[in-house]
This record gives C-alpha cells, structure tokens and sequence, in this order.
C-alpha cells in the first residue's frame, strides 16, 4: 500500500465503499410498499426491513402515539418502559373516572409502545372484558365491552404470532366469558345475533365471521394454538391440559346445547367429543417423568408395548400412566361422554326441559273432569325427568359427584316442589331422589340461587 501514491490510495479506498455499499443496501434498504386498486400491496426494500415487516418486529408505530402527550415526551428521550408506565397509570384513572373513550385510546397507545409484551394483551384484555363491562347496567353494553376484550386479544394474536400461549388464551377467553358469565344466556345468543342494529340481526364479523357458536370458535382457536405448538411448544402450563383444550371445547358446546333444548345437536356433540377423547386426545404420546412417554387411552398392550420403548418395566409405565390419567381425569370425562349419550340420560334431559318450558309457560295448575284429578302438565315432565335422572345415578354413579349433575337433579326438585306448593300440596319426600336430596343438602342453596335464576 505504501508502494501506491495518493491518487492511487483514494481510488482504492472508494472502490472498497463501493463494494461495501451493495451488501448494506441490499440488507438494510428501506421498506416501501406500491398500493394499486383492487391489488394486493406489493412490499420491497432490504432483506432486514422485509423481515422487520414479516415478523412485524418495525417500530413504526411509534410515531402513532399522541404528540402532545407526556409518554411521547418520553418516547422521544428513549423512555419507552417509562412512558408505557405513565400510559398504564392513565388507563387506571381514566377506568375509575369512568371516561371510556379515553381508556381505549390509550389502550392502543400502550400496545403502540409495547406490541409484542404478550402480558400486556392478556390483562387488558381480560379487564376491558371482565372489569369495565360490569360497570354497565345493559347486558347489550357489557357485550359490547366484552366485544372489545375479545378483538384486543385477537389482534394481539395477529400481532405475535410466534406466542402459543396467546392464541391458546383467546380460545380460553371466547369460551369462558361469553359460555359461562352470570349472561351467559344473553352473550351466547348475541355471540350469533348481535344486537347492534348495523350487523343486521348477525354476528360481528371482527369476533365471528362465520356465525358459529362461542365454544366452536373457541374451539377452533385451540386448534390452531395445537398447530402453533407444534413449531412453538407452549411453556408456563401443562402441555397435556394445554393439548386437551380444543376437545375440552366440544364438552363445553355439547353441555351447552344440552341445557338449551337442542338435543339432536347435543347427541352429536358428545359423539363427537367421545371420538376425539379417545382416538385423537387418547392416542397422542406424551411425555412424563424421567422421558416416559405414554397414551391417555391405553390398552394393556399399549402400556406393555410403550414400556420396552421407553426401556423401563412395565410397573414404572403403568405407574406413570396411572398418574397422568387421575390428573386429567381422563377416565371420568371418558365415562361423562358416554352417560350423556345413555338414552337414558337423553330422556331424563328432554323431560325435565320440557318440564321447565311448561313451568315458564304457566301450566302448572292441576285439572279435573269426570276421570278425575289429573296433575300438571310441568309436574308430570318433572316426574318424568327426576325418575329417569335417579335411572341415570343408578347405572353411573361416578357421574352423580359432578357438581353440574347435582345441581341439575336439585333445581328440578325444586321446580317440582313449588309445582305442588301451588296446587295446594306439601311436597312429601317420597320421591325418586330423595336420598339424593338428603345426601347433597349442602347445594341446596347454590340450587335455589340457579332457580330463581332461570323463573326471573
């Protein structure tokens, strides 16, 4: 180098500029997009910005947040944990105070700062949904607010795609809130039908583009979250109770539907759920202690088989399985699956609804003629149902300690109990489930709350 003169050493040197110029540009070129009507955007530049923009990990939302505000201030002095702070304590005050309008707009402001902080989407998410509906007084507002709860968690999804726990969170949400609130009754059927004049008597498509019930989109939610874990494995739960959630789901529709009248529906779902629990739930392979893997739904065989795979005998494999099984309940929901598709339970299920839907259309007065007395149409649906429901105790009686099922048996002795407290009669404790009765005392309170729940 020293051989060469000046001239020569400065040809040199921006020569190497030159050279180095093209990997810099062709990494780093900015991103720009050509947008064309009626055509999909086309976006170019550097393979780092292309990448930013896939991953969406770009800070260009930045720029969105309110110039006037105190956190761009702070933004600007590169505080941003600062400023989502100050965001955060705002969003506090503005929910205390009340001024919703406000608390939305610095909701989106903090996930402008923070958009890939999945703890962020989870609680505002949740509090949108379970703390700022129930300041209202119309069960149309608070859906509107659980709305919002549920499209927050929808775009944090969209926005982190690579988070399991995320996705499988806003399955969780969909199903939980709308399936089991104290309006449940109302959420449910405006979950399909939103009451929000614009959507024409459907649903909102930003939470239900397809129409479906709550629990089949949460359903369909933890599958994709089962997919997503496949490339990204779920930390921070159990993978077994994580896996089992998309069939959890079809319980969740199939009790539903059951409680609603639709029993053609309800027959299919639980033969659904049953298949899935056993074929596709049950016969995926897990891991357990030590790198023991195993199947829910093992036969002797299997556990025999899995335990010369796993190079341990057969009492360490049947010890593992038997382990995992209690935890999950596999057996019982095994069993649930298959009472509920019992005509028998079928049978006890349709009375007792029917007995209800006479009880709340007013035909609970005895009658008589020339034959005689003839009890209510509701006490007779009633008698029906509670016989078949003791039939149901009889030929399971694992499925008698569900707290879903002892409520149900109590609730519909209640009904039959005011029925002759109507008519006249002091109800007598002879009837099919009275040692039932006698046994469960300690709900019968929690029965009465669900009853007078259902005849407001």
């Amino acid at each position: 180098m020293n051989a060469l003169t000046s001239r020569q050493r400065k040809v040199v040197y921006a020569l190497g500029i030159l050279v180095l110029l093209v990997p810099i540009i062709y990494l780093g070129a900015p991103l720009s997009s050509r947008v064309q009507p009626g055509v999909r955007s086309e976006v170019s530049g550097g393979v780092l910005a292309r990448m930013r923009h896939e991953y969406e990990l770009g800070e260009s939302t930045l720029g969105d947040i309110d110039p006037t505000s105190a956190a761009a201030n702070l933004v600007l002095l590169g505080l941003r944990g600062l400023a989502a702070t100050v965001l955060h304590q705002n969003a506090i005050v503005q929910q205390e105070r009340k001024e919703w309008g406000k608390l939305k707009t610095t909701v989106e402001s903090i996930l402008k700062l923070q958009p890939h902080y999945v703890e962020v989407w989870k609680f505002q998410g949740w509090n949108l949904a379970f703390n700022v509906s129930r300041e209202w007084d119309r069960v149309d507002d608070r859906f509107y607010w659980v709305k919002e709860g549920l499209k927050f968690l929808k775009k944090g999804s969209q926005r982190n795609r690579t988070s399991t726990a995320l996705l499988h969170n806003t399955g969780d949400f969909t199903g939980r809130k709308i399936g089991t609130a104290d309006e449940s009754h109302f959420f449910r059927r405006f979950f399909i039908s939103d009451p929000d004049k614009k959507f024409g008597g459907g649903a909102d498509p930003a939470i239900n583009p397809e129409g479906k019930d709550n629990y089949l989109v949460a359903r369909d939610f933890f599958l994709a979250a089962n997919e997503l874990d496949e490339i990204y494995p779920i930390t921070g739960m159990t993978r077994d109770i994580f896996r089992k959630s998309p069939v959890q789901a079809l319980f969740d529709y199939a009790f539903a539907v059951s409680r609603e009248g639709k029993f053609e529906e309800a027959e299919q779902a639980w033969a659904d759920a049953y298949r899935e629990w056993t074929e596709v739930f049950g016969r995926e392979i897990f891991e357990g202690p030590d790198g023991v893997t195993f199947m829910y739904n093992s036969t002797p065989e299997d556990l025999q088989v899995m335990a010369e795979e796993n190079r341990v005998s057969l009492d360490v494999q049947r010890r593992v399985w038997d382990h995992r099984v209690k935890m999950i309940n596999y057996n019982f929901w095994k069993l649930l699956s298959q009472c509920e598709r019992d005509p028998v339970t079928v049978a006890a299920r349709k009375a007792i609804y029917e007995g209800k839907q006479a009880y709340a259309e007013g035909e609970i007065s005895d009658s008589e003629d020339q034959d005689g007395l003839h009890i209510s149409p509701a006490q007779e649906k009633f008698e029906e149902g509670m016989a078949k429901t003791a039939e149901m105790f009889e030929r399971y009686p694992d499925v008698a300690s569900m707290d879903e099922k002892i409520l149900d048996a109590l609730v519909a002795v209640i009904y039959w109990q005011e029925i002759n407290k109507h008519n006249g009669r002091e109800p007598s404790g002879d009837h099919p489930l009275a040692d039932f009765v006698d046994e469960h005392g300690r709900y019968h309170s929690q029965a009465m709350t669900e009853f007078l729940r259902e005849v407001r």
